[in-house]
């Protein structure tokens, strides 16, 4: 298990008076691997990574205080200095300031802007924060509130907005590790992208036979018990399992077996995959819609026309696909790229461009 170590701790105001010490937690954290440590070959000794800053005109290493920074600001080059840029970044020290309450129903999934971090109170900080914070998480929990903060958990951190969730794991023990407070970030106005998608299709049984109930089929039997948390990341095992065998002078270290691999079971379900794959090649491709070119200025063209690109058609290669009942293979617009290339036509489904194809080698023989 891993030890449960804050990541902050910063105290929470309500009004003018009431304060509250806090520790917050990571809920969840990528499991990373360690970076390695460069060595002077010649020693072994651990190396000490130093960065200067050269003048790219003289060659000359520059001290901190020669060095500025800018920001473009439309032709201009807005300068800052070092002490000048930090003053920039800081909005205040660490806190959590209350700003009120909302319904719990306010809280959308689709808000979540990063994993939430966790509170609980920090008697250390504020005496009484226990019986407070508490207090104030029952009340919650009970009038079904979230509370709306603003966040300012670290030095020179961007303050955020955040919604405190109280979540009570343990009747019977109201200080158990599930109890306390999710703090969920809040998306800013700039933050929230507005989707325009075009209307889709619907999958209709009569111009498409089948293909609701294969693909109901299909999520049935993928239906299954999986919870992604029972599986361990196997590029990190492999790579533990390395540094073992390499600490322990093996030759080789030992076989990882990837769990995410998906298990024989997905064999039962060949007939259901397939039955799709069938639907979908019978599928008649639309022929793309010609878009009426603009007349230019003065009666002429806007611009220079695009040379067309001329498919090359191997015979050899079509007929072989031909004869060894092949074409399936292909999609419909490699069908239709052959069948334009003989002055065929190319209405009809899959199956009909493949027997269309057939026919014209058939032709070439007979003749």
């Amino acid at each position: 298990m891993f030890k449960k170590r804050a990541l902050a701790s910063c105290p929470m105001t309500i009004g003018d008076d009431i304060k509250i010490g806090l520790k917050l937690y990571s809920t969840i954290r990528a499991a990373t691997k360690r970076s390695p440590v460069q060595l002077d070959s010649r020693v072994n000794q651990k190396l000490t990574c130093v960065t200067k800053w050269v003048c790219g005109e003289t060659g000359a290493v520059l001290e901190d205080y020669q060095i500025n920074h800018f920001y473009p600001y439309g032709r201009e080059k807005v300068k800052f200095t070092k002490a000048e840029m930090t003053d920039i970044k800081d909005f205040g020290p660490p806190g959590i300031k209350l700003m009120g309450f909302k319904p719990r129903s306010y809280l959308k999934w689709e808000q979540n802007c990063k994993s939430p971090l966790f509170l609980r109170p920090d008697e250390g900080q504020v005496k009484g924060s226990t019986t407070a914070f508490w207090a104030l998480l029952e009340e919650m929990i009970n009038l079904r509130k979230i509370a709306i903060a603003r966040v300012i958990y670290r030095k020179a951190s961007v303050p955020r907005f955040a919604a405190l969730l109280p979540v009570k794991e343990n009747e019977k023990d109201p200080w158990d590790d599930k109890t306390g407070m999710y703090m969920i970030f809040l998306p800013f106005s700039d933050d929230t992208r507005s989707l325009d998608f075009p209307p889709q299709p619907v999958a209709d049984d009569e111009k498409i036979p089948g293909l609701i109930e294969s693909t109901r089929k299909l999520i049935t039997a993928l239906v299954g018990d999986v919870n992604p948390e029972s599986y361990q990341n196997p590029s990190l095992q492999k790579h533990y399992r390395a540094l073992e065998a390499m600490a322990l002078e093996r030759e080789e270290p030992e076989a990882v077996e990837d769990e995410l691999v998906p298990s024989d079971g997905f064999q039962d379900i060949e007939a259901e995959i397939k039955a799709i794959e069938d639907i979908v090649n019978e599928i008649e491709e639309p022929e793309p819609r010609k878009r009426k070119k603009a007349a230019g200025r003065g009666g002429r063209s806007g611009g220079a026309k695009k040379a067309k690109v001329a498919v090359v058609i191997n015979d050899a290669d079509y007929r072989t696909l031909a004869e060894n009942n092949g074409l399936k293979s292909l999609k419909v617009a490699q069908l239709k790229d052959f069948l334009r290339a003989k002055d065929l036509a190319l209405s009809g489904k899959k199956a009909d461009l493949i027997e269309r194809i057939q026919k014209y080698f058939s032709d070439q023989d007979a003749s």
